[in-house]
């Protein structure tokens, strides 16, 4: 609940505020905008239900998510030619003098609203061209060769459809991995009535299997639907627990996200016991959605996999994600432990990324040479 205050709070602010610079900028009427504004701000809590409801509303649902979007990309914006002009009065105050020229409301706004227009348009665009990532990791405790095909966060939905999971498809048909691992959020709405999103996840069938994880959006919405989708698509959900691949030497472990425990669908499960009595004579994968590593795994697993953070969406905002998490993105060492974490192939939010494109990555481990 503090979240839907928080997050429709900050919503509605941004909103007025475009309202504001509206009339700032050009002295119209804007009642009519604050009559409607409810309707408006509301819209992703009513994208929510309808979408539980099971109707599949495509372009309403996309008109509130490109919405979204405008109005936090246009504050983003805005604000900082008001931080410029701030700038100035303060200048201006200890000097007594203004060198730096004021930017009329009204330019202001047209040039706002142009960018904010163009970063959209190509923030939609980014969405569409996800980056392929090969690494080769060397282990003598693989008993042969093998590939991974590593996808996270595709936030299939009423927006994020088919089209995204064709992207993992087309990179799947090209590699042929012997194995597909899921990091979370492959859901992000109820799905489970999709037979064309099922299918598509059916007809990947590496001979090692598919193997995924919770990720917290999945508990943000439906949990038993995501449950029940991850089965029908023949994944095998490890849910806080290990499944050995005994002909390569391998072991996965895999752990729910921990929103579940804060929401209270889970109970607590301390990590480290999962790694209590491993083989370690086996190669260790260890699936996590949040990329944070308790200092007392490191070195108790080969590779560990995660996503989440979507490489900030926004470039500017992986510098903040570097504070929280193992890394924002990208394949890291920590103390002989390979972690990698993904940017994700959907969106959980407005369907754009800047600076921030979709990736899969596939992994060779593989005997060292001789």
């Amino acid at each position: 609940m503090l979240f839907y205050i928080v997050f429709f709070s900050l919503y509605a602010y941004m909103y007025f505020y475009f309202i504001y610079k509206l009339k700032k900028a050009f002295n119209v009427k804007v009642l009519k905008f604050y009559l409607i504004s409810p309707l408006f701000i509301l819209s992703p809590y009513f994208y929510r239900m309808y979408d539980k409801a099971g109707y599949d509303f495509y372009y309403l649902s996309l008109f509130i998510l490109i919405l979204m979007g405008f109005i936090i990309l246009f504050f983003i914006y805005f604000a900082l030619i008001d931080f410029y002009h701030i700038l100035i009065r303060i200048f201006n105050k200890i000097f007594g003098i203004n060198p730096l020229p004021s930017i009329r409301n009204n330019i202001s706004f047209v040039f706002v609203l142009l960018l904010t227009i163009s970063s959209l348009a190509y923030g939609y665009y980014e969405t569409l061209n996800p980056k392929i990532y090969r690494f080769v990791i060397y282990s003598n405790k693989i008993k042969k060769d093998i590939k991974i095909l590593h996808i996270s966060d595709l936030h299939l939905n009423q927006v994020m459809r088919e089209d995204k999971i064709k992207l993992v498809l087309d990179v799947y048909n090209k590699e042929k991995p012997d194995m597909v691992i899921s990091t979370g959020d492959l859901v992000d709405g109820k799905v489970s009535y999709r037979k064309s999103y099922i299918e598509l996840q059916k007809s990947m069938n590496p001979p090692l299997g598919k193997y995924a994880i919770l990720g917290n959006h999945e508990y943000y919405t439906d949990i038993n639907d995501a449950v029940k989708f991850h089965i029908l698509s023949k994944f095998q959900l490890l849910r806080n627990e290990t499944v050995s691949i005994d002909n390569v030497n391998v072991a996965i472990i895999g752990v729910d996200d921990i929103d579940g425990v804060r929401l209270g669908y889970i109970a607590e499960y301390p990590e480290k016991d999962l790694f209590k009595g491993l083989d370690k004579t086996k190669f260790v994968i260890f699936l996590k959605h949040q990329p944070k590593l308790d200092k007392n795994l490191i070195g108790e697993f080969d590779l560990m996999l995660s996503g989440h953070t979507h490489g900030g969406v926004l470039f500017p905002v992986r510098y903040i994600l570097r504070k929280i998490f193992i890394a924002d993105f990208g394949f890291v060492n920590i103390g002989g432990s390979y972690v990698f974490v993904s940017r994700g192939v959907g969106t959980g939010g407005p369907p754009i990324r800047i600076g921030c494109p979709p990736d899969v990555a596939v992994f060779e481990i593989k005997k060292p040479p001789r």
